[in-house]
């Protein structure tokens, strides 16, 4: 059994459904501290000028992700729509999946992760994602930190092996891994060029720049990583 393990971000990239796919079991991290450097709630998206970047301004921050709270100030989301909507009006797809996002902008959670999910899934579902998603905070007597903490999730589920971001080298205890019998592999994932609007190509920006731009051939850019037991 393959586990990754991914906090709710927001608008994810492409890497994160990859990710998603890749594996049979993807578990939400949102019993953890919400970090400064985390990414939980911006992404970038691409415009006439290039990468823009859109940011969730937040009511509170050093709490578990699960708590966080969006700063409601009546502007971000209305912001963020008319951002969405001016970058991607001319793209090819826009009309037809716009209406799947408008209502999550329209009447946004106030828990920040509440709202990233409700993207997720219907990112997901555009690209025909099934794999199943569970939330690390249901899990009952969870303890540790970092590795620790996903070596534990990984037993609790009984998974041989971990699908991990290449980002998590830095802290990965490889030999820990293997002595609790779970295989450590890192994601490879080769981001793809597809057709854009607004000039030259961008990689890395929200994988709703790849919905807007390529609708239902969109999953055509996304190849699962095959893992050999």
């Amino acid at each position: 059994m393959i586990i990754a393990i991914h906090q709710p971000n927001y608008l994810p990239w492409l890497g994160y459904f990859h990710k998603m796919m890749s594996c049979d079991l993807f578990v939400i991290l949102d019993d953890v501290i919400h970090s400064k450097r985390a990414i939980t709630n911006k992404n970038k998206i691409k415009g006439p000028q290039g990468a823009r970047l859109l940011s969730i301004p937040l009511a509170n921050k050093e709490v578990l992700i699960k708590d966080v709270n969006t700063l409601d100030d009546g502007k971000w989301y209305y912001k963020h729509w008319k951002s969405l909507e001016a970058c991607y009006t001319r793209a090819p797809y826009w009309k037809n999946y716009k209406d799947l996002f408008l209502p999550i902008y329209a009447n946004p959670s106030v828990k920040l992760a509440d709202l990233n999910l409700r993207i997720i899934q219907v990112i997901r579902e555009i690209l025909n994602i099934n794999t199943p998603m569970v939330y690390s905070s249901d899990i009952s007597g969870l303890t540790g930190k970092r590795g620790t903490r996903i070596i534990n999730i990984c037993k609790y589920f009984g998974a041989d092996i971990y699908l991990s971001g290449t980002g998590a080298r830095s802290y990965n205890d490889e030999k820990e891994f293997t002595k609790n019998n779970i295989r450590l592999v890192y994601q490879d994932f080769k981001h793809p060029v597809y057709p854009q609007v607004w000039g030259d190509f961008i990689p890395n920006m929200s994988s709703v720049d790849l919905i807007f731009n390529c609708g239902p051939k969109s999953k055509e850019y996304l190849t699962k990583q095959v893992i050999y037991e």
